[in-house]
């Protein structure tokens, strides 16, 4: 082995408190490379595709929303596979007689590879192998992002026109604000690329500033959604609680406050049935953190609060109500914890057409009655 030189000999050696100094510069220049290099990358992205909608064949000049002065904003009836009507539904035409359900949701009831995957899809296509509903239409009125207050809006504004004779609701555990999320608006025109959580969102969310700093950051980010191991350690704080808490889209379901909006939007869409004589279900879907075993055994009660919440409310003014939490399992859900599998979307399709028959709500409601059958 070569003898070291006078020089390299006589040379000043960093302790090890210099060594970790210069680990931790260069590790935060690391981090900053990085983290400029991933902001630079989604700059260059089309601002639509964090969205999480793309549909194949589509227009790609057709943006999936459109401005609406009332709910924030509606689907665009030229986008992917949509209706004339902005509904990812084939073309609804004259009524005729038929008997209609019109079904209000969220992004859940418009997930599925086209137009007949969605739940609701399933739904009308359990139904039509009864030879005795062969007269019963089911409209899919769900929109990507809507709130239950915005659906009970667009069936004031735009739902009536169809002549519903049966009017649901797919309740999901982020209904419970005005509006969950909001574009930017110039002209009468959405801004593409800027849908967000809403003003209101923000604002309610439990964080620290470190939290919502984190979130700023791409490199966080990138490494919270990829990396397991960021994603324990960013989860810590949760570890004595429950994560749905901390969740910016679905923590309110588990406040009280909330439900009261609820209450009042859903007797609202009662007395517009009772007056235009459409009864109304509620059709409640978990997610999949609710199966989470070390978090019902700590206190299964609480992680069922929404569903004890939202069937008291039914109760209470009357309204069918079918909690879909027995009949699923986390294996239903994407990895986002919310929207269905292709198994998950058929099972539920097939399960609320059996609750709907067997509640005996496919049948016209008496004329001048408007009454509402007891809750599931």
């Amino acid at each position: 082995m070569a003898e070291k030189s006078d020089s390299q000999r006589n040379a000043p050696q960093l302790s090890w408190k210099g060594r970790v100094v210069l680990l931790i510069v260069g590790l935060f220049f690391a981090a900053l490379v990085l983290e400029l290099g991933l902001r630079a990358v989604a700059a260059m992205k089309n601002p639509r595709a964090h969205e999480g909608w793309t549909i194949p064949g589509g227009d790609p000049n057709e943006y999936w929303a459109i401005y609406d002065p009332d709910l924030g904003y509606r689907q665009n009836p030229k986008f992917g596979d949509m209706n004339s009507d902005g509904l990812r539904d084939h073309p609804i035409g004259p009524k005729q007689g038929r008997f209609r359900v019109l079904f209000l949701g969220d992004s859940v009831a418009v997930y599925g590879n086209n137009a007949d995957d969605t739940f609701v899809g399933h739904l009308r296509a359990e139904l039509k192998k009864d030879p005795a509903l062969q007269d019963v239409d089911v409209i899919d009125a769900g929109i990507k992002g809507y709130t239950n207050y915005q659906e009970v809006l667009y069936l004031k504004k735009y739902g009536l026109q169809f002549e519903p004779d049966l009017v649901g609701f797919q309740f999901c555990m982020n209904d419970l604000f005005k509006f969950l999320h909001s574009f930017q608006v110039e002209n009468g025109k959405l801004v593409t690329g800027t849908y967000q959580f809403s003003t209101e969102a923000v604002q309610k969310a439990p964080e620290s500033w470190p939290v919502r700093l984190a979130k700023k950051s791409h490199l966080i980010v990138w490494a919270y959604n990829n990396l397991p191991i960021a994603r324990s350690a960013a989860e810590l704080q949760t570890r004595q609680g429950f994560s749905f808490d901390y969740r910016r889209d679905i923590r309110t379901a588990w406040q009280d406050a909330p439900w009261q909006d609820i209450e009042n939007q859903l007797k609202e869409a009662v007395e517009l049935g009772r007056e235009r004589k459409f009864p109304v279900f509620v059709v409640a879907l978990p997610v999949a953190v609710q199966y989470q075993a070390d978090y019902l055994v700590k206190d299964r009660d609480y992680v069922l609060k929404p569903q004890r919440k939202l069937r008291e409310i039914c109760e209470r003014l009357k309204i069918p109500f079918y909690d879909m939490y027995p009949e699923m399992n986390a294996s239903l859900f994407v990895k986002d914890g919310i929207h269905l599998t292709a198994d998950g979307r058929r099972q539920v399709g097939e399960k609320i057409a059996a609750f709907l028959a067997g509640q005996g709500l496919l049948k016209p409601s008496q004329p001048g009655s408007g009454e509402q059958k007891p809750g599931h």
